[in-house]
């Protein structure tokens, strides 16, 4: 298996109410990424006009009316942004700039779980990335692996406000299941990567 693909885990807490949290419905319009919530604080990255990010916490509104935001982006990474560079994919969320004239985000290929039966892994040369978040939710989910042979092989569990990297490859199926409060598990998903990294977000 790790001659395949290896995996990461990156956890972080979905610090603000759900209508700021858990969605990958906001981008940015490219900038600095700061490790506090106003330009006095050092650059710690960068973000491209469209790039997806999600939002953990709403800051107080800086001097200008916008808000500044701590936000999850590129495969767990965390840090802040000026709300004036932020925009709404689908909806303009208060605290943000407009809605994106561009729009960066990716969503693996998904499937019925009617057809579990048909998916297993083949040998591929071209690797990817799927990165799993968790919105805001009262429902866990666990991620399986189908092998060579179509058998689930699990790899971890994820709860509200939580996200996930596979390195993967292209023609590997994984398996997302809902799991219920007494522990039980119905199939949720699906995926494949594609030939970019991609994003699947869960509630």
């Amino acid at each position: 298996m790790k001659k395949y693909f290896a995996s990461f885990l990156f956890g972080f807490g979905l610090l603000a109410c759900q209508s700021y949290a858990g969605e990958l419905k906001i981008g940015s319009w490219g900038g600095n990424v700061r490790s506090g919530p106003s330009t006095e604080y050092p650059k710690i990255g960068s973000l491209k006009n469209g790039d997806p990010v999600v939002l953990l916490k709403k800051q107080r509104p800086a001097r200008d009316g916008f808000n500044w935001f701590k936000i999850a982006y590129r495969n767990g990474r965390v840090g802040y942004q000026w709300g004036g560079i932020l925009c709404g994919f689908n909806n303009k969320v208060n605290g943000t700039y407009g809605l994106c004239e561009n729009d960066n985000r990716s969503t693996p290929r998904s499937y019925e779980c009617l057809d579990l039966n048909q998916f297993r892994s083949k040998e591929a040369k071209r690797k990817t990335k799927i990165t799993f978040f968790v919105g805001q939710t009262d429902n866990s989910f666990k991620i399986y692996w189908l092998d060579y042979n179509g058998s689930k092989k699990a790899y971890t569990s994820l709860e509200s406000g939580t996200n996930w990297t596979a390195e993967t490859y292209i023609s590997h199926p994984w398996v997302v299941y809902r799991v219920s409060a007494n522990g039980s598990e119905s199939c949720h998903s699906i995926v494949k990567g594609k030939k970019s990294s991609s994003q699947w977000l869960l509630r």
